[in-house]
């Protein structure tokens, strides 16, 4: 999303993209760090049960300060009242627009968006993993993901969880990928078969290295996006501590995996500083 104008709205969300809570305008430390404790303090008591955030909602709206009513949070307590939490899409141009008094302006296209995160990878020397999807909302198959993520199981023992935090995650619709292609000046992403979605693992450089279909695949792609940490790990310089990390992901998931991550440590340990054996 981009806005026109000098107002800013901030959102306190659950995992999966529900507004529990929102601050508007430019805020002090003290301030966001005051909603983001009612959002966290809140949702921990009343559990996620929507009735009982209506309700917290409900009193913060009638015990508000005189300077949070200034501050549009009384508005914000209003409406979240009458909808509690609800999807960030559902609501952030309301708050925006008839709160806060901006306009916002038409969010860029995917093509943009992914050229973003492409760039951001290469920056960082993270792996990208493309989702190619069939459907009409990237937000809505970002969260498929994160609840896909989530049911794997507490993340320190999920290891498709663990890899993820590695990678840079783009969403794009499957017939937008030749355009992507063509801006990027690079060959399009090859497919195992016709399902989708089509997870693509590629390099930071956005050069693919494998692919999976669908979401029940989960070992198909957990063993891809090792595979992928590893090859990035090969082609850009890792800290000794990022290497360890590393061996401990893959390790288990591959034994060969995991001698391919020792061996970049032992030359880490011999090689000068800033420098790779060939």
């Amino acid at each position: 999303m981009q806005k026109n104008g000098g107002n800013v709205a901030s959102y306190f969300c659950t995992p999966d993209g529900r507004v529990v809570h929102a601050l508007t305008g430019p805020a002090t430390a003290d301030q966001l760090l005051a909603a983001a404790h009612w959002a966290v303090d809140t949702l921990a008591r009343t559990g996620n049960d929507v009735g009982r955030l209506a309700e917290a909602h409900r009193e913060a709206a009638q015990n508000g300060d005189a300077q949070e009513n200034a501050n549009g949070q009384r508005a914000i307590h209003r409406l979240l009242a009458q909808r509690p939490l609800p999807p960030l899409n559902d609501v952030y141009r309301e708050i925006f627009e008839n709160i806060l008094g901006q306009r916002v302006s038409k969010p860029d296209n995917d093509i943009a968006q992914a050229e973003r995160a492409f760039g951001a990878a290469e920056r960082a020397k993270l792996p990208l993993l493309i989702v190619l999807h069939k459907s009409k909302d990237n937000m809505g198959v970002l969260q498929e993901w994160n609840r896909q993520l989530a049911n794997q199981g507490a993340p320190e023992m999920n290891p498709l969880s663990r890899l993820a935090r590695s990678y840079v995650v783009v969403a794009l619709p499957l017939n937008e990928l030749p355009a992507l292609s063509g801006q990027l000046k690079m060959p399009p992403y090859a497919a195992p078969d016709n399902g989708t979605p089509l997870f693509v693992i590629a390099r930071s450089n956005g050069r693919q290295l494998a692919a999976v279909t669908t979401w029940d695949k989960t070992r198909d792609l957990t063993y891809a996006m090792a595979q992928g940490l590893v090859q990035e790990a090969k082609e850009h310089d890792r800290s000794p501590e990022q290497l360890k990390t590393l061996r401990e992901q893959v390790g288990p998931i591959d034994p060969a995996l995991g001698r391919d991550v020792a061996r970049l440590q032992a030359e880490a340990k011999t090689s000068p500083k800033g420098q790779r054996r060939p």
